[in-house]
């Protein structure tokens, strides 16, 4: 240790190149691995990621391709066609995607914009969300608050009969913390509902566990659009399906009884039919999603650019600051010391910089993320500026270790070829000072 200190006091200059360089190296290296796992990883409340499949809805026409209304969300006689009972599935559940609604006390004028999500009945054991206060709304709570929506909002009918739940920062701005929020009504888009339970808040990462407010997907989402596009109703609405795929279940072959499906359905004689009905996995839902792009191909290519173009840099200043150490290396060879002895010990001394470096880039590259959010994970319905992180994100064992193999990489690229170059030389040339 006292001659590696010394050797680092010795050779400021190129220790500070070597630090910095392999600092800034890590840091796009670990924001690639971070933007990767934040996105992939099986990280609570979607705990289930590496088993999930997303449905982004289909598109309803006539079967010659007129009155075409686009893509959206399916139907109930939809949904429950294609994906009630699939084989392989565990559980689904759904949920209306992403709208904005303004929240406030009632008699109050603060105003608060919230993400709010219509969820189906099971979504709170669907995902692993942390509750705070309360709990989920049950089954009948549910029901009522579905059947509320038919009711009018200055009818006593429809006070107290729709249910919310919310996250903990919308409980503190109302409220001033989660627990006095439980039980109270506030007003969501003017209309009354009732807070039942407060969840910690979920990163907005998370694209489709995220939510500020999620209530129960209600009887005018279900067959609201019924009445205004007449049978095309039945194909389109706003549901999008979330699977569980059972463990060890083919995707294909899910995606396979789909279409089957989807054949048989549009094949019943309806005056509309449903086309581009799409089941992703997870990492082909949050990457490149409708692109025959593999997205794990395109980050290991990433990764490797990113790794061995500046080991191959910094390679070249290890080997010119080998050269001066060269009548070192021979007289330690003179005495009996191993080539491969020789070249451990370089090794060593250099895996010490790049560590140092590494934890620095560690730190820059949560700086880049945090700083960087906006346009890093802006996607899945949220505004590129509600995009949040939190500290938990950041400080995960596994990342901390994945850093610590980048470096290990990293230091086996730029020093290996320079320190075998080194222990070859000729012992009697390089003690005369030979070339």
């Amino acid at each position: 240790m006292k001659q590696l200190l010394n050797l680092i006091f010795q050779h400021r200059f190129y220790t500070a190149v070597c630090v910095i360089g392999t600092a800034v190296t890590l840091a796009f290296v670990m924001v690639v691995v971070m933007v990767y796992d934040f996105r992939t990883a099986d990280v609570a409340p979607e705990t289930e990621r590496s088993r999930m499949m997303y449905n982004t809805g289909g598109r309803v026409s006539r079967p010659d391709g007129t009155n075409n209304f686009g893509d959206g969300g399916l139907g109930r006689l939809a949904f429950e066609t294609l994906f009630t009972g699939l084989p392989g599935v565990d559980t689904l559940t759904w949920h209306g995607g992403l709208y904005r609604s303004l929240c406030t006390l009632p008699a109050s004028s603060d105003r608060h914009a919230a993400f709010t999500r219509r969820v189906a009945a099971n979504w709170f054991d669907f995902f692993r969300y942390d509750f705070v206060a309360g709990r989920p709304f049950t089954q009948a709570e549910y029901d009522a608050g579905r059947a509320a929506s038919e009711a009018d909002a200055d009818t006593p009918d429809g006070i107290g009969r729709r249910f919310v739940v919310i996250n903990e920062r919308l409980a503190g701005q109302l409220f001033g913390s989660a627990g006095q929020a439980v039980g109270q009504e506030i007003l969501m888009d003017f209309l009354p509902v009732r807070v039942v339970g407060v969840v910690r808040d979920v990163s907005s990462i998370f694209q489709t566990a995220y939510a500020d407010v999620w209530t129960p997907f209600t009887l005018a989402n279900e067959d609201g659009l019924t009445q205004a596009i007449g049978t095309a109703g039945e194909l389109r609405g706003f549901r999008y399906a979330v699977l569980l795929r059972r463990r060890g279940a083919s995707p294909d072959a899910i995606r396979a009884e789909v279409e089957r499906r989807l054949d048989v359905l549009n094949h019943a004689g309806r005056e509309f039919v449903l086309s581009h009905v799409s089941l992703y996995d997870h990492t082909e839902y949050t990457f490149f999603r409708d692109n025959s792009i593999d997205a794990r191909l395109v980050y290991g290519l990433l990764l490797a650019v990113l790794l061995v173009v500046p080991a191959i840099g910094i390679s070249g200043l290890v080997h010119t600051q080998m050269q001066g150490r060269l009548p070192e290396i021979a007289i330690r060879k003179a005495y009996g010391a191993t080539n491969a002895g020789i070249i451990g010990r370089l090794f060593a001394e250099s895996l010490a910089t790049t560590l140092v470096g590494g934890v620095l880039g560690y730190a820059l590259a949560c700086l880049l993320v945090w700083v960087g959010s906006s346009w890093l994970f802006g996607s899945g319905g949220v505004e590129l500026s509600g995009i949040r992180t939190g500290a938990s994100l950041f400080f995960q064992p596994v990342l901390f270790m994945l850093t610590l193999l980048v470096c290990l990489v990293f230091n086996t690229l730029s020093t290996l070829l320079p320190a075998w170059i080194a222990v070859h030389h000729n012992i009697s040339y390089t003690l005369v000072g030979g070339e």
